[in-house]
């Protein structure tokens, strides 16, 4: 019985010194796994912060921090995300690294758009340095980018210190891009507040050479739409572009009366301008003005845009007959007509809002709803000439306003 009972304790002694060895065995293995998988992540590149890592003004710097150990698609995935004050190293703003991440900062140093993802998800955020807070940007249906799809390289351009052109989408197989303008702004509570409205841009010629340098520019049609309805035009913008990808001009415009508008491309002595028309009436108030110029830069290294006006002119009246103080101004308003219905004969129509209408081509000779004066009960009289027209339409409309005022 006591031989059985050593025995026993002898094989459960093996048994234990066998385990011990196999665990130790596995540990070691572990071990040495870890410090394989250690020495791979040293050894791995680390995921870098791609584009304007510094600000125009040097200031601040957009950088990475730290290793995590996420190795994901080649790079092993950083700690931090951070932007930090060049001269002190003060860390200014921080959140989680990314597999990539790529900095563009706006002209005036205040605002950094951040565009950051992973394999499958891209998310795009600007952060302001006078507050360090951040705006999340959305689609305008306040949705996230959808899994999947991803920014192009240049996925972003500041036209100005707070708005952002953001694409969205390769195109292909990748997704069919977007483009998004981003207004992104500092409260005065200190918060930040941003919007996004998606836009398309359609060539409207290709033919024309605005600034006289012997190469035509692009002509383009930029309609921003509203999130609440489909393809529902909020404004549109005209802008010429350089072959180069300089802004020449540009020029907003709206179907609602305050932002009316017409832009026509007009042909002097065999050279391209632009003729901007504006006939303006509010209750019978009216001031038409026109501009007749050419856009250029002013120097290669600044690719700052001026005009060079050829001819402008504008004219005011009104059409309260009767009333006191009335003036029609029959001969400036026919001078101004006569004048500027000169060149629309010689444009072609690039862009117009006029009464609410957008409408883009044709004939400059066609834009004739600045006389739409003449009616039954005073048509217009061919055999006159346009001041003496609008003399008689002084005296016909006098006359009946003041019979009105008889009975």
């Amino acid at each position: 019985m006591e031989k059985r009972r050593i025995l026993g304790v002898l094989a459960l002694a093996v048994i234990t010194a066998v385990t011990a060895g196999v665990e130790y065995t596995k540990m070691a293995a572990q071990r040495q796994e870890a410090a394989e998988h250690r020495a791979f992540l040293a050894a791995a590149p680390l995921a870098q912060v791609e584009g304007e890592t510094l600000s125009p003004n040097g200031r601040f710097q957009v950088r990475t921090a730290g290793k995590s150990e996420m190795y994901v698609s080649g790079y092993v995935v950083p700690e931090f995300l951070q932007i930090v004050d060049t001269e002190t190293g003060e860390i200014l703003w921080q959140d989680q690294g990314a597999l990539w991440q790529s900095a563009l900062w706006s002209p005036a140093n205040n605002l950094v758009a951040i565009a950051y993802g992973g394999r499958t998800w891209t998310q795009v955020k600007v952060i302001s340095t006078a507050c360090w807070i951040s705006w999340d940007f959305t689609l305008p249906d306040g949705s996230p980018i959808p899994e999947y799809e991803f920014l192009p390289e240049d996925w972003g351009t500041w036209l100005d210190m707070d708005t952002l052109l953001l694409t969205v989408g390769r195109g292909g197989d990748a997704g069919e891009p977007h483009t998004y303008r981003c207004t992104v702004r500092t409260n005065q509570d200190g918060t930040l507040s941003g919007s996004a409205l998606e836009q398309t841009t359609e060539v409207l010629s290709e033919d024309y050479d605005f600034d006289h340098d012997g190469m035509p520019e692009t002509t383009e049609l930029v309609t921003v739409l509203t999130p609440e309805a489909d393809y529902y035009p909020a404004w549109y913008i005209l802008q010429v572009i350089r072959q180069d990808g300089v802004e020449l001009w540009s020029a907003g415009a709206h179907p609602s009366h305050a932002g009316w508008t017409s832009v026509f491309a007009c042909k002097i002595d065999g050279e391209d301008y632009l003729l901007q028309y504006e006939p303006e009436m509010y209750q019978g108030w009216g001031e038409y003005a026109y501009r007749l110029f050419h856009p250029y830069i002013i120097s290669p290294a600044s690719n700052e845009p001026a005009e060079q006006v050829l001819r402008e002119g504008a004219v005011t009246w009104d059409l309260n007959f009767g009333r006191e103080g009335h003036h029609l101004n029959a001969a400036a308003l026919a001078d101004f007509l006569e004048e500027v219905h000169g060149y629309l004969d010689q444009s072609t129509l690039l862009l117009s809002t006029e009464g609410g209408e957008v409408r883009t081509g044709g004939s400059g000779a066609d834009f004739r709803s600045d006389m739409d004066f003449w009616d039954d009960l005073c048509p217009y009289d061919e055999a006159l000439s346009l001041q003496e027209n609008l003399e008689n339409l002084e005296r016909s409309w006098t006359a009946a306003q003041q019979a009105l005022e008889i009975t």
